[in-house]
């Protein structure tokens, strides 16, 4: 497309007289109104539109899970109808439900209609986070079957957003019951403790262990109040700087790959790398290719750089199942199964069958683990505010007999 394009917003009345909306990049309006004929469509208007930035440029705010999950979900039910791409993706900014979804269908409408490939106009206007929707979008162009590449990318979307919804369901209550513990060690130390602390360092008074330790909790917290919320925003704002440079997610990767949790964690990512590559594969797409692209799924750094080889093992003539069983912490049962599809051929189903069953195999995990949390938070935290009560009503209690005698 040369410098000279322009984008034309249209309205346009198709074959079986429906109206529709969108925007087309053209060299000039001739060329315009003639891309509209030629797509079946009799154009009615047909305007200049402002520039919003080119190309490469972002869109308006950053599309959350669902709302990409809506949009593929669409532009394949679109597609399967028989309906064009432009013209599909036009449909969906006329009646998107949020202006930001409205303006990321116009961008990659343009962009496609531009003479951009639909793998790159999402990968632009999706962003790196949704890598895997123009990976499975590739995949659909080569076989041509593109509204079944976007349907599996809308799957693995919505896998993710329930796959995130559980865990906050299954964490959000053993963090309730934490944050109220702190918040009552904190009353009782603040509030509770100085108001019997003069009786306690009485000339005469001899206060016990217990005791003692309560009222040295209480004076640090009250002395150095100010130097522990300083402490803790220089905490916050190294996270901050860890986060925005790299270094926690780094940190987090490694610790969730490696770390005492990394069965679970090896299930939902090496699960979600095979629901991607079954699906890919089961598009038609090659098995290199289909590897490359499904490496854009996989989340984990740390993950992605120990799959890397397997593509190269691959491409050397190595059978999938081979090369995956030297991958570290990877499930068995996705080797297990390869080596079933690769014997029956039907290794992009064996794959995406073994990829859900990891991923329902580490949520049961997470939703076993944290029905424990909860009541055992409860429990560990229970008691330990019980001894410290105690503690403090044996001290008054000793303090008042000292007093009496």
């Amino acid at each position: 497309m040369s410098d000279a394009s322009q984008s034309y917003r249209y309205v346009a009345v198709d074959a079986g007289g429906r109206r529709t909306r969108g925007v087309l990049t053209a060299r000039d309006e001739i060329t315009a109104y003639a891309r509209l004929v030629s797509d079946g469509l009799t154009p009615i208007s047909l305007k200049v539109e402002a520039a919003r930035g080119g190309r490469g440029g972002a869109v308006a705010g950053r599309l959350s899970e669902r709302q990409v999950a809506n949009l593929v979900g669409d532009l394949a039910m679109l597609l399967q109808a028989g309906t064009d791409i432009r013209s599909a993706l036009s449909i969906i900014a006329t009646r998107a439900e949020t202006p930001t979804m409205a303006e990321t269908a116009r961008l990659i409408a343009r962009d496609v209609s531009g003479g951009d490939s639909v793998e790159r106009a999402m990968g632009a206007r999706l962003g790196e986070r949704h890598g895997f929707v123009a990976a499975l979008a590739a995949a659909g162009e080569a076989s041509g079957d593109l509204a079944g590449g976007l349907e599996r990318a809308g799957e693995v979307v919505r896998s993710r957003l329930a796959i995130r919804q559980q865990l906050v369901s299954v964490l959000s209550y053993p963090l309730f019951v934490l944050v109220t513990a702190i918040a009552a060690f904190l009353v009782i130390l603040t509030l509770v403790i100085p108001s019997i602390a003069p009786l306690a360092e009485a000339p005469g008074a001899e206060p016990g262990f217990a005791m003692r330790l309560l009222l040295g909790a209480s004076h640090l917290v009250r002395d150095n109040g100010l130097v522990l919320l300083g402490l803790l925003g220089v905490a916050l704002a190294g996270l901050g700087i860890s986060a925005a440079t790299g270094t926690l997610a780094t940190g987090l990767d490694r610790l969730f790959m490696d770390g005492p949790a990394r069965r679970t964690a090896g299930r939902l990512v090496y699960g979600g790398f095979a629901i991607a590559l079954g699906g890919i594969l089961a598009a038609g797409a090659p098995m290199a290719d289909a590897l490359r692209l499904s490496l854009r799924a996989v989340r984990s750094e740390l993950a992605r750089k120990r799959l890397t080889p397997v593509v190269q093992a691959v491409r050397q003539g190595e059978s999938l199942s081979a090369a995956l069983s030297r991958v570290p912490n990877l499930p068995a049962a996705i080797v297990r199964l390869a080596v079933i599809g690769e014997e029956s051929g039907t290794l992009g189903p064996m794959l995406s069958r073994a990829g859900r069953i990891e991923e329902q195999g580490a949520l049961e995990r997470i939703e076993a683990a944290g029905r424990l949390l909860g009541p055992l938070l409860i429990v560990v935290l229970g008691a330990l505010i019980g001894l410290m009560m105690a503690g403090l009503l044996s001290g008054v209690t000793g303090l008042g007999q000292s007093e009496l005698g």
